[in-house]
């Protein structure tokens, strides 16, 4: 994904329309650019070479297209080289001689210190193409690299046909790898059942449509759903697929590719195209269900933590008027005039009782207290994420934890009688941490991507 200001790279004619703020940014003569022209070109031959320099800085490509030229830019042209009596300009009209055309084309690419590709640069380009082939979603998208990286390199970018030619030879020697490595890590039984699986009739539709529908809102019924589909897949075998020599955009790719596509066009195509879009598809659709059964599934948890510290705060309110009450007897009783001092100790006892306990110091154990004191909302959401894997390692506290507390889970029974509740917070709180390390791992990604393409 490139930015706003690097749009023009890789274009091949002017466009119909150009604001003055983009002539402003990207087509603005410079003042030795206008030095340059008035001492190379007459007053009626500067407009020619004007818009060759404009467009190959703009673009890194010469401007070889006839086409009209907009108001704005030439209003700008105009202005800077002091030109008069140019309102409507063409490349036909400007050049009648296509040797004039090639003579101001080298002009520019002088004045622009642009390079011609030569067998080094073109080596340099494969040996690039190579590496953001692994990460390309597309042929397209290697070329718009390219084009990026050639007028990065202050290289003239040569025609479309040649990018593509060099794109669909790196695109090709990726996606054969990606052929190998799902050869290596699906066995040919394995395979077999994943495409009779993927299109099978359930319900009104297929599978390959039932694992599409998106996961709903953070419902009971949507947790089920999820976890139902991740157990489908687990029983495929995609949470055993090791499949990390193709990169997850790869991967992503190619499961859109299949996902865009009616069922009966997937079938139609090559065994090993459709073998690699399937388990693509089924690998990353496990992944995603995954972080959406964790999303909902802390929303839920989040949930429930609001309402239990709703009611510890209704609680905490009817203790203090409780508190309150009971002192303005002790006061009372005090105050008595008709009791002796044993008299009234032995009526204190009974006001205050003998099941006085320490308060817990902290508002997070009143609000396990109040979860544990009404299990049920709890207890229905455990069975539902048991078939989710957990792996990590323990060279940090925080992940010792998480861990320790995953293996809790054999507490987590349908039985609240049985119920080791210190096991359900912590499988809680493991919930909470491995969100809260998706959250942070993708927003690091997102930096390194904007950081790597803008």
């Amino acid at each position: 994904m490139f930015t706003y200001h690097r749009r023009f790279i890789g274009a091949e004619q002017l466009p119909r329309h150009l604001s003055d703020f983009d002539v402003e940014q990207f087509f603005r003569l410079l003042p030795d650019d206008v030095v340059a022209i008035r001492e190379r070109f007459r007053a009626d031959r500067r407009l020619g070479p004007a818009l060759q320099l404009l467009f190959l800085r703009a673009s890194g490509r010469p401007l070889d297209r006839f086409a009209a030229v907009p108001k704005a830019l030439l209003r700008h042209i105009s202005e800077a080289l002091s030109l008069t009596g140019t309102s409507i300009a063409t490349l036909r009209s400007i050049y009648k001689r296509r040797e004039t055309l090639y003579d101001h084309q080298k002009w520019a690419r002088l004045q622009a210190n642009l390079e011609l590709p030569d067998p080094s640069s073109d080596a340099e380009l494969r040996r690039a193409l190579a590496e953001y082939a692994k990460d390309a979603a597309s042929v397209h998208e290697l070329v718009n690299h390219a084009m990026h990286w050639l007028y990065d390199r202050k290289v003239m970018i040569p025609a479309d046909r040649t990018l593509r030619d060099i794109a669909r030879a790196a695109y090709a020697d990726v996606e054969k790898s990606a052929h190998s490595a799902v050869k290596a890590a699906v066995a040919p039984p394995s395979l077999a059942k994943c495409r009779a699986a993927m299109y099978e009739q359930r319900d009104d539709s297929t599978v390959l449509e039932w694992l599409k529908k998106a996961v709903g809102r953070h419902s009971p019924t949507s947790l089920a759903e999820a976890t139902q589909k991740i157990a489908f897949l687990k029983d495929l075998g995609a949470h055993e697929w090791m499949l990390d020599s193709i990169t997850i955009a790869r991967q992503r790719a190619y499961a859109q590719a299949l996902a865009s596509r009616p069922p009966s066009d997937s079938k139609r195509r090559k065994d090993d195209v459709q073998a690699l879009e399937i388990v693509s598809f089924l690998r990353v659709t496990l992944l995603e269900l995954t972080d959406s059964t964790l999303y909902v599934a802390a929303r839920r948890i989040s949930d429930l933590v609001r309402r239990a510290a709703n009611k510890t705060q209704v609680r905490q309110i009817k203790s203090a008027a409780q508190y309150r009450e009971q002192l303005i007897n002790i006061k009372s009783i005090i105050h008595a005039e008709n009791q002796t001092a044993q008299q009234k100790l032995d009526v204190i006892e009974q006001v205050v009782g003998s099941d006085i306990t320490a308060a817990d110091a902290s508002q997070a154990s009143l609000v396990r207290q109040t979860l544990a004191d009404e299990p049920w909302a709890s207890v229905a959401y455990s069975p539902l994420l048991r078939a989710l894997i957990f792996r990590g390692t323990s060279r940090s506290d925080r992940c010792a934890n998480w861990t320790f507390g995953w293996e809790g889970r054999s507490g987590l029974r349908d039985d609240v009688a049985t119920v080791d509740f210190h096991a359900l917070f912590r499988f809680f709180g493991a919930i909470w941490f491995l969100k809260s390390t998706r959250q942070r791992c993708k927003m690091a990604c997102r930096r390194r991507a904007r950081e790597r393409y803008c």
